[in-house]
């Protein structure tokens, strides 16, 4: 009884990662029950913090100093609505930071977990390829086009982007990344090399720009075979460019209109953002214009003026809920004070920390993977992202202190 007791306490743990899961999928069909989920979720693992009662000190004690800051930017908000709204959400990667501390000697489980999730969704992929190819109109994860009964989906180079369960190419990406470095790291089976095959097939079946390119890189970093690699990418560069010409100059297409519009050209809102956000640095914008005035979701759906006070184009994208950039939405709100404390917080739990190299390699990995995405979108504030990235932190840094008591045992 107690065993089966033990079991059931471990496997509540996971109850934060299937409603965000849940809330996902119906978030295409009833926005406002996705979100109620999601607060859910954040509800419960407030709950689980708060029921065991323990907190690590540096993560709690910067978070203490930063609460009077956000109050303040709160209070100076041009809005209280907005304000509360997306002062919700700055708290959303603290809450996942207190909760990995909390369930951290579940370390062996919440890997695993994180693995077997990603596979998962790789393999209902294929059921999301076949009904693509297939041609049905409409799939659980294809969007409106402004309420006319026509579906779109995320494409690239005339492919489906790959989704999962999880519904958006960017985050289903994002996990197979995770999931790749963790099961590198933490996975000696004999299936290993099937298993970090499958999971790299996930990145480039989302077809994300970001994950591909994040990966590639930290894969080139941290690999004792560099030379190794880049034979194999390039051969596997020039054999692509032999058989399939037409996709690799779709391909090239592809990167060069992303270059242009958010780099060279700027003629894009991410790229406006950023001369927003540099235009405040250079300004010496100390304290911000206050919480959800700029950049979140919570600024369009009050209809900040900021906007129109820096004469923000959109540039074709007025649907967007927000600018798809998250540090230009943090320096411009909270200011230049603010968001220094504000990763403070969120690198609290490294601090003073002395790491084996290995575990040090995928610290960096998953905080590199993080912060390289929310530069192109809002990653540091969805929850799915945050679940498998900052949640692993303190879990991954129990695992390695249990390596190294057993060591000195």
């Amino acid at each position: 009884m107690k065993i089966g007791l033990k079991h059931i306490k471990k496997y509540l743990i996971l109850i934060p990662f299937f409603l965000i899961t849940v809330s996902e999928i119906i978030s295409f069909s009833n926005h406002f029950v996705g979100s109620i989920l999601k607060l859910s979720a954040v509800v419960f693992m407030l709950a689980y913090v708060l029921g065991h009662g323990k907190f690590e000190i540096k993560l709690f004690l910067t978070f203490l100093i930063f609460i009077p800051i956000l109050l303040y930017h709160i209070k100076i908000s041009f809005n209280l609505n907005a304000a509360i709204e997306e002062g919700i959400r700055y708290c959303f990667p603290v809450v996942v930071l207190f909760y990995g501390y909390a369930i951290r000697k579940h370390y062996k489980f919440i890997i695993v977990f994180i693995i077997i999730f990603a596979v998962i969704n790789n393999l209902y992929q294929f059921v999301n390829y076949f009904y693509w190819l297939i041609d049905v109109k409409e799939q659980w994860f294809y969007n409106k086009v402004l309420n006319k009964e026509i579906y779109y989906y995320n494409s690239s180079m005339g492919i489906i982007r790959g989704v999962g369960l999880i519904g958006f190419f960017a985050a289903y990406g994002f996990l197979n990344l995770i999931a790749f470095f963790l099961a590198r790291q933490f996975y000696n089976g004999r299936y290993k090399n099937y298993l970090l095959a499958f999971l790299a097939l996930g990145i480039i079946m989302s077809l994300s720009y970001k994950s591909l390119g994040v990966f590639l890189l930290l894969l080139f970093i941290l690999s004792k075979h560099k030379l190794r690699i880049f034979i194999g990418a390039t051969s596997l560069f020039l054999i692509s460019l032999f058989l399939f010409p037409k996709k690799y100059a779709a391909f090239s297409e592809q990167i060069s209109y992303r270059v242009e519009t958010y780099i060279t050209e700027g003629n894009s809102a991410r790229a406006e953002s950023y001369r927003v956000m540099f235009e405040e640095i250079r300004s010496f914008n100390v304290l911000g214009k206050g919480s959800g005035s700029f950049g979140g979701a919570a600024s369009t759906k009050y209809d900040s003026p900021l906007y129109k006070e820096f004469n923000f184009n959109w540039h074709r994208t007025i649907y967007l809920a927000t600018t798809d950039t998250y540090y230009p939405h943090l320096i411009v709100e909270l200011g230049l004070i603010g968001s220094f404390f504000y990763f403070i917080i969120l690198f609290s739990p490294i601090f003073k920390q002395h790491f084996k190299k290995n575990f040090l390699l995928i610290i960096i990995a998953i905080y590199f993977s993080l912060l390289f995405d929310s530069l192109f979108s809002f990653a540091l504030n969805n929850l799915m992202f945050l679940m498998v990235s900052l949640l692993l932190i303190y879990p991954i840094l129990e695992y390695e202190k249990n390596i190294i008591t057993r060591e000195y045992s």
